[in-house]
């Protein structure tokens, strides 16, 4: 008998509190291996509310890449490795659409 299942990509993420513009985590980030998780992650978040950072590792995905802000509540989520590690995450969206469609053109 043969069985299939889904199997998920563990990943690493960032994984910080920032509580002031001077802190590692901040939302100017410097991105170090000292703050990295270990391999177990399949999906990491940013999220920023009054001036605090907070960069997370979780063990389930939550759903692919995406930013949502709410009542001054700004939550980023993506699923690849150390992903969260931008200062916005709308920013690598938006190139990495730029060069999906620079691909898609050249080929057609």
């Amino acid at each position: 008998m043969i069985s299939v299942s889904k199997v998920e990509a563990a990943f690493k993420c960032y994984t910080c509190v920032g509580i002031s513009d001077k802190d590692s985590c901040s939302d100017e980030f410097t991105k170090s291996s000292s703050l990295e998780s270990s391999s177990n992650c399949n999906a990491c978040t940013k999220t920023k509310t009054n001036g605090i950072v907070a960069r997370v590792c979780s063990p389930i995905s939550l759903g692919g890449n995406k930013c949502e802000e709410s009542n001054g509540i700004e939550v980023c989520i993506c699923e690849s490795e150390l992903c969260n590690g931008s200062n916005n995450l709308a920013v690598s969206m938006v190139t990495l659409l730029a060069a999906t469609l620079a691909v898609y053109f050249v080929k057609f």
